[in-house]
């Protein structure tokens, strides 16, 4: 399912994303972490099925879509064949944007203090005050391992709360014709590094009643959105928990 997804996300970004591709071949460094913007309603109703995985496994299917832009990149750069100011760019990072789309209800846009459960691992909406901005900091990110047996390279992410450690694979992820049943896996190459920033959002006041202490939640920026927003603006996020 997962290759499918991505080179089905990879033909939508050429099909309708062309500029922003072009747009990013041609920016001089390839080091650094670029965006690109995905309107939800026009994904939804070019594609329906991709929108939903991208709604119900934003963790995911973020980093698959990611991993889409290369490909698509690749597919378009035959377009600069013989420039020397044109080259592929690894961190490009899929942003989504969700004005006009059937996320902007209740369900996913929901206010801080109504965060639950059930909002878990889906992808929302939230609007806010930054009422705190941290310092930016380096971390390092996810790396490839190749697996000793049969050769498989895949990538793993550490988590945050574990102050990004990259945990060893247990076994081996390969999907071929034939179960792998490798367990030692090399890391190859270095970890990937990230900007990263804290901040604290907080609820207005102005939907609020009267008497009522405002609710905050901490955001975790990465990347290209490393201190883009600074304390005092009004923020609109679209994020996962």
């Amino acid at each position: 399912m997962e290759d499918a997804a991505l080179k089905d996300f990879a033909q939508y970004l050429i099909r309708h994303h062309s500029d922003q591709l072009r747009s990013i071949i041609l920016s001089p460094d390839p080091r650094l972490h670029y965006s690109l913007y995905v309107d939800f309603a026009d994904l939804m109703d070019d594609h329906p099925p991709l929108a939903y995985l991208l709604f119900s496994n934003p963790i995911n299917y973020l980093r698959l879509f990611n991993e889409a832009t290369i490909s698509a990149q690749k597919d378009t750069y035959g377009d600069f064949n013989g420039r020397n100011d044109a080259s592929l760019k690894e961190h490009v990072h899929v942003r989504i944007n969700v004005s006009g789309s059937p996320l902007e209800c209740q369900e996913t846009f929901p206010s801080i203090r109504r965060i639950r459960v059930r909002h878990h691992g889906i992808l929302l909406t939230l609007k806010g005050t930054v009422i705190r901005s941290g310092s930016i900091k380096m971390i390092e990110g996810e790396g490839k391992f190749v697996c000793r047996k049969c050769k498989h390279s895949f990538k793993v992410y550490p988590e945050l709360e574990t102050g990004c450690t990259l945990l060893q694979p247990s076994s081996c992820p390969s999907q071929g014709s034939k179960f792998c049943e490798g367990t030692s896996f090399l890391l190859e190459g270095n970890r990937v590094c990230h900007d990263y920033q804290e901040i604290k959002l907080q609820e207005s006041t102005q939907v609020l009643d009267v008497g009522a202490i405002p609710r905050s939640i901490p955001v975790i920026l990465k990347d290209d959105l490393a201190d883009i927003v600074k304390a005092g603006g009004i923020t609109l996020y679209e994020a996962h928990i």
